[in-house]
């Protein structure tokens, strides 16, 4: 019998269903029933990160009526709540896995990315806490932060994402640009910190290598569930 797998999503509705795609595609299933259990808790009402005690009990109390549903261990595809995600783990009795710390041990046991710079396209609130930064101290690999200005089109773009806009998404050109920027000062990889950038990794027009904390998350999970 595999596990089953709980996902605390909603935040946002595009990057939970991304996950679950993920989890779909990358299980070796000629059947219906060879594809894995999943529980799935879109809880769209958990409040912007400046509301940090509401969100953190929404949090909570979702991956509690996960861990009650049955579910065996809990991934969130959401990078910026992964800042309570030491809170989250006290409140379970259940295994929750960071799609942060699984990026970057992934990338550290990589030969390719043990000594090298990494950009990071992320939500202000992930970059400012240092969430990948700290995950990676004390170790060869380095994460790059775009500047303030840069920041703000991440920040336009990632919003307009949640707002349905991909290939029509306003601060694409933008977003290409600052890229190429980084990539002709030596940057060649970047990563997908926040879940909606993933899901505009087919638009960006570059040579960078797109590294995505989603499809590391449903991979692990497969696994896990195996």
């Amino acid at each position: 019998m595999s596990k089953i797998i709980g996902i605390l999503g909603g935040m946002g509705p595009a990057a939970t269903i991304d996950l679950f795609r993920k989890i779909v595609l990358n299980t070796k299933a000629e059947t219906d029933q060879e594809h894995l259990p999943i529980f799935i808790y879109n809880n769209t009402k958990i409040p912007a990160v400046r509301e940090s005690e509401k969100a953190l009990n929404q949090l909570v109390i979702s991956a509690k009526i996960l861990e009650k549903a049955g579910v065996e261990f809990i991934i969130m595809p959401c990078n910026t709540a992964h800042i309570w995600q030491e809170e989250i783990k006290e409140a379970l009795t259940i295994p929750f896995y960071s799609m942060v710390d699984l990026t970057i041990e992934t990338l550290l046991q990589d030969n390719n990315y043990k000594h090298k710079k990494v950009l990071l396209l992320a939500t202000a609130t992930t970059v400012d806490y240092g969430l990948y930064q700290k995950a990676c101290r004390n170790t060869p690999l380095e994460i790059i932060t775009p500047h303030a200005e840069e920041q703000n089109i991440i920040n336009k773009t990632i919003k307009c994402v949640k707002a349905g806009k991909l290939e029509d998404n306003p601060y694409l050109k933008d977003l290409n640009r600052i890229l190429e920027k980084y990539y002709e000062e030596g940057i060649s990889s970047l990563i997908g910190g926040c879940t909606e950038i993933p899901l505009l990794f087919e638009y960006l027009k570059n040579d960078m290598t797109k590294i995505d904390p989603t499809l590391l998350l449903a991979k692990m999970s497969v696994k896990k569930a195996l």
